[in-house]
């Protein structure tokens, strides 16, 4: 089947200061944050490939622009064609949008850097299609994840209220969460229209969307919405309500978007593109919002806090992307020369114990003695004897020492942690040094602290 490459522009929003995630992005943006040993930014742009997608434009800010770009050109290993755009520093997702809408020619796509998922964008795009929708965006039911602050109070995850319609998935409402004060107004005029509504609370905006592109034309007019999740996508779903819809400057090339003729005279790319289509054609509205929601099965989750980067660490060993292909490989692997099979041929028992569930990157070095399970070692670190790590993330070239406890902490690159230390639920930043003989719960340890206590 052919794939989404020639109808669709992939834009990939890699931006983001990940504040929420400190100390973890103080020396690595936010985007290129290991996750199983491979950046986050790798597991979108891999999905883009896999629906057949050859371009990609990313957007990034100035800040962290000479990272990206570096990755991009030096080691990107994948076959997406990606051209770098800088926008300016706190800049909001739709005005970003709005900053390369001359790069944007046909409906476009558009994932956030911090998504990891299995979703097969495809289907998504075939909903999209058949029904000549304006706006289709990917939902699904939330996890639970167990997200406690460090003072121990619960975090509540951030859905929003969203309205469908029976039967058809079409978004009918979509309220944030935090504008709706005690009372959800819905209208009588949309009750009456659609009578078969559910309201959601549970379904959560994974933050990848498909955009006909006449949108880009609305960005240009209503030129105060500047976030694409809390402005645009509510805008687009009142704006199938409104009275007439505008003929936006597309009428003139024969494109007209909002004429239903449009529906005919698409090409799908699947013959069972229109069975599988959320809308049935006869319920054609000038302009169509849509929900994509796969089955529970579904792997999907959104990387931008310290708990759920710990917990994707956790999950992706498990995890396969869409065409059933491990997303990383697990167990440790000795390096060849490394550890020499005896004359005998008998498998050689390894002086220390790393967990199947484990991914290991290259040139680690393990001590006698040492045990390690449920955790990812990045590469080139070194880990002393007799250490116990559970449930950690070791980014690349970390040091530590003899008779180190770590558990549910995450220590970043070039960090060292000093002998006989003991560390749980603690974040420690890039190129830190923790001393010997520390015993450290629920702390976060980073160079800039240090700065701010010298000053």
């Amino acid at each position: 089947s052919k794939g989404a490459n020639t109808e669709f522009q992939a834009v990939l929003l890699a931006g983001g200061s990940g504040n929420r995630m400190y100390p973890l992005p103080e020396k690595t943006a936010k985007c290129l944050l290991p996750v199983g040993n491979r950046p986050l930014i790798s597991y979108q742009l891999a999905m883009l490939q896999d629906a057949g997608l050859e371009d990609c434009l990313v957007l990034t800010t100035q800040s962290i622009a000479d990272q990206v770009g570096e990755y991009l050109e030096s080691k990107y290993d994948g076959k997406m064609r990606c051209s770098l755009h800088v926008v300016d520093d706190y800049t909001g997702t739709a005005d970003a949008l709005r900053q390369i809408s001359e790069r944007i020619t046909t409906d476009f796509i558009v994932v956030s850097s911090d998504v990891i998922t299995d979703v097969k964008l495809l289907f998504m795009a075939d909903t999209h299609r058949a029904c000549d929708a304006v706006a289709t965006f990917l939902l699904t039911h939330l996890v639970d994840v167990d997200v406690t602050d460090k003072k121990g109070k619960k975090e509540q995850p951030e859905c929003n209220f969203i309205g469908l319609e029976h039967g058809t998935d079409r978004v009918l409402l979509y309220r944030a969460k935090a504008d709706v004060e005690e009372t959800l107004r819905v209208s009588k005029k949309l009750l009456s229209e659609h009578p078969r509504m559910s309201l959601h609370s549970q379904l959560d905006d994974a933050h990848i969307y498909i955009f006909a592109h006449h949108v880009i034309d609305e960005l240009k007019r209503e030129k105060n919405i500047s976030s694409i999740q809390n402005e645009l996508i509510p805008h687009l779903v009142a704006k199938q309500f409104s009275k007439k819809p505008k003929k936006g400057p597309e009428a003139k090339d024969g494109k007209d978007s909002s004429s239903s003729g449009g529906l005919i005279k698409k090409k799908f790319s699947h013959a069972a593109a229109l069975a599988m289509s959320s809308v049935p054609p006869q319920s054609f509205d000038a302009v169509q919002c849509l929900a994509h929601i796969p089955e529970d099965r579904c792997f999907c989750m959104r990387v931008n806090t310290v708990p759920a980067y710990k917990r994707a660490n956790r999950e992706v060993g498990n995890q396969h992307d869409g065409n059933g292909k491990p997303l990383v490989v697990k167990g440790y692997q000795p390096e060849t020369g490394l550890v020499k099979a005896p004359s005998g041929g008998k498998k050689q028992k390894l002086p220390f114990n790393v967990g199947k569930d484990c991914v290991i990157g290259q040139g680690v070095q393990i001590g006698a003695k040492s045990n390690i399970k449920k955790s990812v070692v990045g590469s080139y670190c070194k880990i002393g004897s007799k250490c116990r790590i559970s449930n950690c993330v070791l980014m690349d070239h970390v040091i530590i020492e003899d008779q180190v406890t770590l558990s549910d902490t995450i220590v970043c690159s070039n960090a060292h942690i000093q002998k006989n230390s003991s560390l749980d639920t603690c974040e420690v930043g890039a190129n830190f040094t923790i001393q010997q003989k520390t015993k450290s719960k629920k702390e976060q340890f980073s160079t800039a602290n240090i700065m701010e206590a010298h000053m």
